[in-house]
């Protein structure tokens, strides 16, 4: 059990977890508070922050994580240049695609601009295996989010600006910490790496474009294929069953890439990837089994009847959930060990997976909310085939080894 609990997974889960508290917590209150379609708008308006805040850096903290790029000043101002240039295309599209009023357009612009410099201030913390610290910057936004619940509960404002507005101070106020700390310590640690090439940034920020996409993909489809209601039902779908097999995926992910680079041999990433492989299965049995049995609790006593999660729409959240997690192991393995050439071809097909999971959305959508899920789980799956295709020549043993090893 020692073990067990010292595997940097868990402990990233255990972390995870607790911030995902949050997020479920928030949402129940605002889906119990809020009018149905304020609750929707909110959920839109979340779903393309957190989007945009992730690809802001435009891959700049892949770069930093591989590479363990100097936190300066310069790097800073480069960070902060994509990162309103992102922010403000995301803000424009939400005008423009989703009719959004202008004060939640400019809010979505600052959380995703400043939201990326947090991004950044996080992957060098993260490089330097100083995970306590990138941990908190990047589940900030979640615990906000519950003070931004909590608020809207004690207030009772009907709108969704309200939650929004506290979200985008948290950005703020994450990447304005982030930054200070780095800068203050600058002159204690070892002078990182300068030069780095957009062209490797741009691959990394393809790869996590696509992704990422696929997260919010749901939400971002069903205002165009199916009523606001559905939105607002799929925002609570997310915010209890989902929210659980994020944690997971995004456990995977932070520890196990740096890991795995640290890694010298292929029998060490072998023995790394089985050892987390079991670690996390045995997790998600659990998981999925706690979502089917506790769901309709959680239904009746924090929604009060306002909304009805059905059998097959949490079969289908199980589902697409299992396919997340199974792409966090090929995302981490293709990120720490596939060449540049091999990362310009998954994220090829990264996007390929997104293409095929909009013409699943909305082939699905004839089948309502379910429909949708499950279409857009077959991008996952795709995705994740793909992926583990490229880079298990990395996995690899040498003939000269046995193949007894795991």
């Amino acid at each position: 059990m020692r073990r067990v609990w010292e595997s940097p997974t868990l402990r990233s889960m255990v972390v995870y977890a607790l911030s995902g508290v949050g997020f479920t917590g928030s949402n129940l209150i605002l889906a119990r508070v809020l009018p149905t379609e304020q609750y929707a708008i909110f959920t839109l308006v979340i779903a393309l922050g957190n989007l945009g805040y992730a690809i802001a850096p435009a891959g700049l903290d892949g770069v930093v994580t591989r590479r363990h790029l100097d936190a300066s000043p310069a790097l800073l101002a480069r960070s902060a240049r994509v990162s309103m240039a992102v922010g403000f295309a995301f803000a424009v599209f939400g005008l423009a695609s989703y009719g959004l009023s202008l004060p939640l357009s400019a809010m979505l612009f600052v959380s995703a601009a400043t939201g990326g410099l947090m991004v950044v201030a996080a992957a060098r913390f993260q490089s330097e295996q100083r995970f306590a610290r990138a941990l908190a910057l990047n589940q900030s936004p979640n615990i906000v989010l519950l003070l931004a619940a909590g608020a809207s509960l004690l207030a009772r404002v009907p709108g969704a600006w309200l939650p929004v507005l506290i979200s985008t101070v948290g950005f703020m106020a994450a990447a304005g910490y982030g930054w200070t700390a780095l800068l203050r310590e600058r002159h204690r640690r070892p002078p990182g790496a300068v030069g780095f090439s957009w062209g490797e940034a741009l691959a990394f920020a393809g790869l996590n474009a696509s992704g990422l996409l696929l997260i919010q993909l749901e939400r971002l489809v069903l205002p165009h294929v199916l009523p606001l209601a559905d939105l607002a039902l799929f925002g609570v779908v997310g915010a209890i069953a989902g929210s659980v097999y994020r944690v997971m995926q995004m456990g995977v992910g932070f520890s196990l890439l740096p890991r795995l680079r640290a890694a010298t041999t292929v029998l060490e990433r072998r023995r790394l990837v089985s050892h987390e492989a079991r670690l996390v299965g045995g997790m998600v049995l659990l998981a999925s089994a706690a979502i089917w049995l506790f769901t309709p609790l959680v239904e009746r006593w924090f929604l009060a009847g306002k909304y009805h999660l059905a059998g097959p729409l949490l079969l289908a959240a199980i589902v697409s959930g299992v396919a997340k997690i199974a792409n966090a192991f090929a995302k981490a393995v293709a990120a720490a060990v596939a060449e540049p050439r091999e990362l310009s071809r998954i994220n090829v097909s990264g996007w390929v997976s997104v293409g095929l999971a909009v013409a699943g959305a909305w082939i699905g959508a004839r089948w309502g909310l379910t429909g949708v899920i499950y279409g857009v789980a077959v991008g996952w799956f795709l995705r994740a085939v793909v992926t583990f295709g490229f880079v298990m020549r990395h996995l690899r043993l040498p003939v000269s080894i046995p193949a007894v090893a795991p």
